[in-house]
This record gives C-alpha cells, sequence and structure tokens, in this order.
C-alpha cells in the first residue's frame, strides 16, 4: 500500500516537473536571441552570491541618513542565506532544470539545489528594503530584481515554482529585515 502510493506521488511530480519544463522552453523560445544570451548571462551574473545587493548595502551603510537602510539590507540578505540557500535548499532538495533535460547552458552549472532560487530572493530581499527608503528606488530595485527572476527562468536554471516562491519568501524576509532592525537592532547599533 506505502509503496502504491509513492509510486503516485512520484507520477504527479514527473508530471508537475514537465508541464514546468515545457514552460521554461516556451519562455526562452519566445525571447530567444543572441542579444538576449548575452544580456541575460551578464544580468545573472550580477546577482552571483548577491554581490549588487551587498555593494549596495554597504555603501548606504557609510551614508549616515540612510546607514539603516544598509543595515536593513544586510540583515535581509544574511536570512535570505540562512533560511533559503542552508534550510530550504537542504530540505527540498529539488534537482535544477538541466537535471531532467540536457540543456546547453550559457553559464556555469550551478553546484545547489534549485528550490528556491537565491539570486531572486537575495534579489528581492534587498529590493524590498530599498522600497521601503524610498519608492523610486525602490522600484528601480524591484524591476532589477525582477530581470536577474527572469535570467533564472531564460538561462534554464530554475523552475517557474523556484522563481515566483523566492519572490515571496525574498519580499517576506525584507519586511522582516526591516522590522528586526526597526524593533530590536536599532537599539544597539
Amino acid at each position: 500500500m506505502l509503496h502504491q502510493a509513492q509510486n503516485e506521488a512520484d507520477k504527479n511530480v514527473g508530471r508537475f516537473c514537465a508541464i514546468e519544463l515545457r514552460n521554461l522552453e516556451r519562455l526562452h523560445d519566445a525571447l530567444y536571441s543572441p542579444v538576449m544570451d548575452r544580456l541575460m548571462v551578464n544580468v545573472t551574473s550580477t546577482g552571483n552570491l548577491g554581490l549588487i545587493w551587498i555593494l549596495t548595502a554597504l555603501i548606504l551603510t557609510v551614508t549616515e541618513p540612510r546607514r539603516r537602510f544598509g543595515y536593513s539590507m544586510i540583515i535581509a540578505l544574511l536570512l535570505g542565506i540562512a533560511i533559503g540557500n542552508v534550510l530550504i535548499k537542504n530540505i527540498v532538495r529539488r534537482n535544477r532544470p538541466f537535471f531532467h533535460k540536457n540543456y546547453k547552458l550559457l553559464i556555469k552549472q550551478p553546484w545547489d539545489y534549485s528550490f528556491p532560487s537565491g539570486h531572486t530572493l537575495s534579489s528581492f530581499a534587498a529590493a524590498t528594503t530599498l522600497f521601503y527608503m524610498n519608492k523610486y528606488v525602490g522600484m528601480i530595485g524591484l524591476c532589477y530584481a525582477c530581470l536577474i527572476a527572469l535570467s533564472r527562468l531564460y538561462l534554464r536554471v530554475h523552475f517557474f515554482t523556484d522563481v515566483f516562491a523566492s519572490m515571496v519568501l525574498g519580499t517576506g524576509l525584507g519586511i522582516l529585515a526591516i522590522y528586526l532592525y526597526e524593533h530590536w537592532i536599532f537599539l544597539y547599533i
């Protein structure tokens, strides 16, 4: 009985994965061009290790009127690493799309699991703190975060659900980071 239930669950996961792979192919085919290939590789590389967001946070921490937003962004990025990359990725252990299909990757093959997307999570966590600081700057940050998320799909290193969940989780962690900084950490810094 248990074996039969497991086989049924595997079939459903297989069907869902097949739908996600088809959607990835549709997205890639709809947007494909050599220029888009170069653009998406460059955009995704700015999100590597969250470096663009770390640099932004460090710049904010040395500018007196914006220091608290820099610290909030650092907290958001650290929460993203702890919750997304360390905890959730290692619990879910979802294989990346190229594990299921033999895609020609334009970037170095990522070594970790697919769910959630670390690039997307860190981008939305950081952009959320920017939005709280200044709506105009935040909208630019959120647009760039969306572009990074799109690059992860276009390059076929994440599924749509990886990216969507990361957008939601990143936004929530950005809000949590602002709350933590303003209610607890601000008392000590």
